[in-house]
Formats: C-alpha cells, sequence, structure tokens
C-alpha cells in the first residue's frame, strides 16, 4: 500500500478526498485547521491507516515529518477566499508562495516521492473566463487589486511545483478547479452561505448584479478527477477540472436554493470589489487523457449539500 500526505487534509476538499482513498493507501492528513472541515468528518480519525499530523506548511520541520514514507503528495494546504485575498493579501502570498516552496524542498530532501498533485484555481484565468483552456495565456488583473495576490500566488505555485518536479524527477499534476461545493465546505462560498442562509430563514445575499456566470462541480466529481490522476501515470501538467454543463448565474443559483426552501428571499447588495463576469472550463483535455465526466447535476448536488447543512443545524 502506498502513502499520501494530504497538506490540507482537515479542509473541505482534502476531507472528501481522505474518505475516497482510506483503506487503499496509507494516508497523512496535514492541516493546521484554520478551516476545520474534519470536525465533521471524525469517522476518519478512526480510519485504519489514517494518522492526522497538526502543522503548518509555513514550518518545515512539521513538514519534513509529515513526509516520512510518503510516496506521493496532494498539495491542497492554502489561504483561500475573497475575503482572505482583501483582508489579509501579505499572509496569503507568503503561505502560498513560502509554504508550497517548503513543501518542494522538504519533497527534494526526502526523496523517494513519485508525484505531485498541485491545486491551483480558477482564478488564474481573471475576470473573463468563458470555456478556457489549459494552454492559454492568464490575464488577471492590476497589481494594486489585492484580490489578485491568490491568483499571483496560485501562479507562482504552479512553475514552482512544475520546475522542481522537472529537477527532482517526480511528476507533477496540477489542478484547476472550478466552483468546487458540497457538504463540509467550511469558510465562505456562494451555496454554503445561500443554504445557511435559507435554513436560517435569512435573506439569500446576491452581491452585484447577480449576472455573473460560474459553472459549478460537486466534490465528488472533483474527488473522481484526483483519483483518474493517480491511476494514469502518464499524465503530467495543468487540468481543468470543473462541470461546464451545471453553469449558473449568482441570481440563477440563488432562486434555486430558494425554491428547495420556500419562504427564502433573494436580496440583492452592492458590491465595493471587481465582479467577475464568468468562469466556465474547457475540460477536453481531462476528459481525452482522463477519461473524467462529470455525474452529479446542479439540482441534485444542490438537494445533497442542502441535507447536509440541514443536519448540521439540527446538530448544533
Amino acid at each position: 500500500m502506498k502513502k499520501i500526505l494530504i497538506t490540507g487534509g482537515g479542509g473541505f476538499i482534502g476531507t472528501h478526498l481522505a474518505e475516497r482513498f482510506a483503506g487503499k493507501y496509507e494516508l497523512c492528513l496535514f492541516d493546521n485547521f484554520r478551516r476545520n472541515s474534519l470536525e465533521h468528518a471524525p469517522h476518519l480519525l478512526k480510519a485504519p491507516g489514517v494518522e492526522m499530523r497538526r502543522g503548518d506548511i509555513l514550518e518545515p520541520e512539521s513538514i519534513k515529518e509529515a513526509l516520512k514514507g510518503v510516496d506521493c503528495v496532494l498539495h491542497l494546504a492554502a489561504i483561500a477566499g475573497v475575503s482572505s485575498y482583501y483582508n489579509e493579501p501579505l499572509k496569503t502570498l507568503e503561505t502560498n508562495i513560502l509554504g508550497t516552496i517548503n513543501v518542494l524542498k522538504s519533497m527534494q530532501s526526502a526523496g523517494g516521492i513519485e508525484s505531485l498533485v498541485y491545486f491551483s484555481t480558477s482564478e488564474v484565468y481573471g475576470g473573463e473566463a468563458a470555456f478556457v483552456r489549459e494552454d492559454q495565456p492568464f490575464n488577471f488583473g492590476p497589481v494594486m487589486d489585492k484580490r489578485w495576490t491568490y491568483a499571483t500566488s496560485k501562479v507562482a505555485g504552479e512553475n514552482f511545483c512544475l520546475r522542481y518536479g522537472e529537477a527532482s524527477g517526480f511528476r507533477t499534476v496540477v489542478v484547476r478547479p472550478f466552483n468546487i461545493y458540497g457538504p463540509r465546505q467550511t469558510g465562505e462560498g456562494a451555496i454554503s452561505n445561500f443554504c445557511t442562509a435559507a435554513l436560517n430563514s435569512k435573506p439569500l445575499v446576491v452581491y452585484g448584479s447577480g449576472t455573473a456566470i460560474r459553472s459549478w462541480c460537486y466534490v465528488s466529481d472533483m474527488v473522481d478527477a484526483v483519483d483518474k490522476i493517480l491511476h494514469t501515470p502518464s499524465v503530467h501538467g495543468p487540468f481543468n477540472i470543473g462541470n461546464p454543463r451545471e453553469t449558473q448565474t449568482t441570481v440563477g443559483l440563488a432562486r434555486m436554493v430558494a425554491s428547495l426552501v420556500p419562504g427564502s428571499p433573494v436580496e440583492y447588495q452592492e458590491i465595493d470589489r471587481m465582479e467577475i463576469g464568468v468562469r466556465i472550463p474547457d475540460i477536453t483535455k481531462a476528459a481525452e487523457q482522463l477519461g473524467f465526466s462529470p455525474k452529479v447535476d446542479l439540482p441534485t448536488g444542490l438537494s445533497h449539500t442542502l441535507e447536509w447543512y440541514r443536519t448540521l443545524e439540527q446538530r448544533q
């Protein structure tokens, strides 16, 4: 059995990856629990071959300990969320760039690492990204807008990961997720915000015009893509991962959630920052090289997600 280190293993996507791979591989879940989804998945801590290790990617010694015996690294640990970009821009840059370098240097020192899967972001494509391909030039905004600290950090991370892989001999795959959602999403996010508001009889707040367009990908489809990457050793480089079939405006999404909780009002608020117009991936490369095809449609995914938040509200 191979051993996988998941940095950010206590987060939203990290815990879903751990659920899929528990029992198939030994797992080390490495996290500082800034966002703690693991508290909603206590069964993972009892799963055979799963180790939880508290640490921070800005602390090289803790990474080195976590890498012992590891064959593959899934590197998710990062500061994310639009509020973080504006409120903690320097911390976002330092954590996501310097932390990633710490992970890579530690992998290089450890030796024996076969593969790295680095989680980047659709933010690298900028504010207008309709059916973007992996080989298209990036076009994000000016340095004076703090929003782009995150995209900048992830572009740097992609370059560092690819170049370290070439220098050290491990395979590097970059995934660029497009609006992943589902149960256990902690922190900010349109769907989690709408579900929580609806279940608490509060207005579903749409910021800006409500015409911003997103493609929504359920978390199990994201996990399917990573599973396929691990089982396709010939692939490398970047892959868009998302569900272009399930595309909706922000106000359309709010109305879909409101329809599941009758009586939920939708309200608009002005936005004081740049509004991202459209994000839709071209997933041809993932389809051709991985056999990736998202399965969960938006109505089904929203229903599953809302039910999870409803159960959470009942427990609290």
